[in-house]
């Protein structure tokens, strides 16, 4: 996958020009929530500067606690008829991204054209199936990590998504190895010991997680040995006030027609996952048995990462980002050269994908997927990447 600097030259020339259509035209988004924030900045962005931009305008929004970049759904405009288009937007993670675009699902909710003009902090109940199938996917993982792999998409690498593990506050917990990682999702718990190396602590460690349908999950456990679709057992609690109360296994359920035991479920956000690890663990009842103290361990990307740490507010507490493997560089700039360099691990690429666009859905695709090969994702452009991969979990190697 080596980089052709001239050709990525060229298209960030092309992305700087926004398509114009003879017909009004709407354009639906899914997938990953990871990215979701860089695709607004790419849309709404007048300039032509660094990151480059596109000039829509953000006509409907449901709410997010991170701001409109983090809504789950979105209507985007630009132009005017009889030349306007129209982006909607239901984020709804890489997994399910997929299935939706290879099968042509047209059971996805968004923002109805009723909610054009009303702000960008609607109710997600605003949301409502449409009997339209998405036009573009984009996904933290290849679509050979997913259960769908056919029809096989087009399928253009745009970015660098980036991870963490993170634990719960009060934990002494500071580093997690792929060992671990594996002991932990395949029985659900370990003890404090198996951390510390202190055999008086006996302290229960449970483990969270995101549904089946998140590329974190899948980039969490392929990256660690337990490949992409594994059976694991991640509890969710239950808290109020900042205070967790109560913990057990998720419930069986049934997703992507796939029957999943209890426990292989988890939680479809990654900002509720990420509220979790604030809440005190002091006193704690596991699937019915006495209270007692606990901690929690998850995987994140670094947006909910950045939530699970924030400042102590509203009764809650920071959490904490634990090393991967040894490794634990600073957020921001130092976690990006890291990632750019190969010694810091938990990172996928972002992957834009579609099943056979056609004239201005096409042109709009390349435009979208061009303009973000070229825009720095967390302090990372794909082409300032010094090491690569061929699939998920595979081998980092130089280019």
């Amino acid at each position: 996958m080596k980089t052709n600097v001239k050709l990525l030259a060229g298209f960030a020339a092309l992305a700087m020009v926004t398509p114009s259509f003879a017909v009004d035209v709407e354009i639906r988004l899914t997938g990953s929530t990871a990215m979701r924030s860089q695709v607004h900045s790419v849309l709404t962005n007048a300039t032509d500067a660094t990151p480059a931009g596109l000039g829509y305008s953000t006509v409907a929004a449901t709410s997010a606690s991170s701001g409109v970049s983090g809504a789950s759904y979105h209507i985007y405009e630009l132009g005017t008829s009889p030349n306007k288009t129209t982006i909607k937007t239901s984020w709804s993670g890489s997994v399910a991204g997929i299935q939706a675009v290879a099968q042509n699902r047209t059971d996805l909710k968004w923002l109805p054209n009723s909610a054009i003009g009303n702000g960008t902090a609607q109710s997600s109940t605003v949301a409502v199936v449409e009997a339209v199938p998405a036009d573009i996917a984009f996904s933290d993982v290849w679509q050979d990590s997913s259960p769908f792999t056919s029809p096989r998409l087009t399928d253009v690498i745009c970015g660098v998504v980036q991870f963490r593990f993170v634990t719960s506050t009060g934990s002494p917990i500071t580093n997690i190895t792929p060992q671990q990682i594996r002991t932990l999702y395949l029985n659900g718990s370990l003890p404090l010991s198996s951390f510390t190396g202190n055999a008086a602590d006996t302290t229960k460690v449970y483990a969270l997680g995101r549904d089946p349908d998140s590329g974190t999950r899948v980039t969490a456990f392929v990256e660690n040995g337990l490949g992409p679709n594994p059976t694991v057992l991640q509890y969710k609690p239950v808290a109020a006030s900042g205070t967790t109360s109560a913990l057990a296994p998720y419930a069986a359920t049934t997703k992507f027609g796939i029957s999943l035991i209890a426990g292989n479920d988890g939680e479809s956000s990654g900002g509720t996952l990420a509220g979790f690890f604030r809440n005190s663990n002091t006193s704690v009842s596991v699937s019915g048995a006495a209270a007692a103290p606990c901690h929690f361990i998850g995987y994140l990307g670094t947006s909910d990462a950045a939530t699970a740490i924030a400042t102590a507010s509203g009764g809650q507490n920071p959490g904490s980002i634990i090393a991967f493997n040894g490794s634990n560089p600073a957020a921001g700039t130092a976690l990006a050269d890291a990632i750019k360099n190969g010694s810091y691990h938990f990172w996928s690429y972002l992957h834009c994908m579609n099943n056979g666009l056609t004239g201005d859905k096409a042109a709009f695709y390349t435009t979208l997927s061009n303009t973000l090969k070229d825009t720095p994702s967390s302090n990372i452009a794909l082409s300032e990447m010094n090491v690569e991969r061929s699939n998920d979990g595979a081998d980092i190697t130089p280019k």
